[in-house]
């Protein structure tokens, strides 16, 4: 086998090394995330703009506290002017504790997830995966317990997308029924029922994650429009005659995904749509590197449950799905596939 030139670059192909650099700013940037999280350095610089009196309330060193300051500022979390700090709008909608997008919990959460096995990586290349289960590695429990900031999540940027999508199908005003399967807190779906007020809704997960949805579903006034399904949904019912289904990046959980596919195929009415919003793996799964990257972690450990792309459309279809239209969507947490799967026959007849 011929060897890759790629092996072999010429003088004149040498790189920058600029990425090796900017590499090196990521703990950096990660200890400055966190700092000001624990910290509530946001919540502070609503009340004042003196770098003595946020020192004096943080309990630290006045001189550290304004290079802590000047960092934040460098990062994009904080903006200075004649010596005075306030907050960036990234911070004023995003690390407030008051606000509803605060993601402070969601960066916790996550960066246990995506850290957690860095500094093991080497043993890990070494011994490979420890020995579980694939239901114990999935760690439902804890999805369970971060509920409320997957709420905050959703309504940063999941809700709307999602909305906006809903609204772009042409079966659009003829849906009356929606199942939010494995929705978490619930947001998304409440998000399309409050731009559809004929549609009724459905919202299926786990019981303690079932109950964080009632407080989102209250809190809308949307009570008497949405109905609960507990449970794990690999066994559990979840309801039929709906026009449209809703999956956001839990099809993971699906023991048998052709088998469960199926299953949703026989709760949508005729004409009926699915919406799958999950990330595809290109390249030979390699990108995208968000993707990737973000979860090699929880791979290392037998994890890896990342879908291929075309691999959701191509086991729906196999399930018994007339057509698959696609689309990926840039987020912030990376490039996503959107999946529009539809059921044979006429959604119009089915409603009328």
């Amino acid at each position: 086998m011929a060897k890759s030139t790629a092996n072999n670059p010429t003088q004149e192909q040498r790189p920058s090394f600029e990425p090796l650099a900017e590499w090196l700013l990521g703990p950096a940037r990660m200890a400055l995330l966190d700092a000001a999280i624990s910290l509530g350095v946001a919540d502070i610089l609503v009340e004042t703009d003196d770098p003595e009196a946020i020192a004096g309330r943080l309990g630290t060193h006045p001189g550290n506290t304004r290079l802590f300051l000047d960092a934040l500022v460098a990062l994009g979390l904080a903006e200075k002017k004649h010596g005075r700090y306030a907050n960036t709008p990234l911070a004023h909608w995003y690390l407030r504790r008051d606000s509803e997008t605060y993601l402070g919990g969601l960066v916790g959460n996550l960066k246990r997830l995506e850290h957690g096995n860095l500094s093991r990586l080497t043993e890990l290349l070494k011994s490979g995966p420890p020995a579980a289960t694939r239901e114990n590695r999935l760690d439902e429990a804890h999805w369970k317990r971060s509920a409320r900031d997957l709420a905050c999540y959703q309504k940063a940027c999941l809700a709307d997308l999602a909305a906006d999508i809903v609204d772009a199908l042409p079966e659009s005003p003829k849906l009356r029924r929606l199942l939010d399967l494995g929705g978490g807190p619930g947001v998304v779906g409440l998000a399309i029922l409050a731009r559809h007020p004929a549609m009724q809704g459905a919202l299926a997960d786990l019981p303690p994650v079932i109950e964080v949805a009632r407080e989102e579903i209250e809190a809308a006034g949307m009570a008497g429009r949405v109905a609960l399904y507990p449970g794990d949904y690999n066994t559990a019912d979840f309801g039929s005659g709906y026009d449209l289904v809703w999956a956001s990046h839990n099809l993971y959980f699906a023991k048998d995904l052709q088998g469960f596919l199926g299953r949703i195929l026989e709760a949508l009415h005729p004409g009926g749509v699915f919406i799958s919003f999950h990330e595809g793996l290109t390249e030979e799964r390699t990108k995208p590197a968000f993707s990737v990257l973000s979860r090699l972690s929880l791979s290392l450990e037998g994890q890896d449950v990342s879908f291929e792309a075309g691999q959701i459309a191509r086991t729906a279809l196999a399930a018994g799905f007339a057509t698959v239209e696609t689309s990926v969507r840039d987020i912030p947490m990376g490039a996503v596939r959107v999946d529009i799967l539809r059921k044979a026959g006429s959604l119009g007849e089915a409603a009328a």
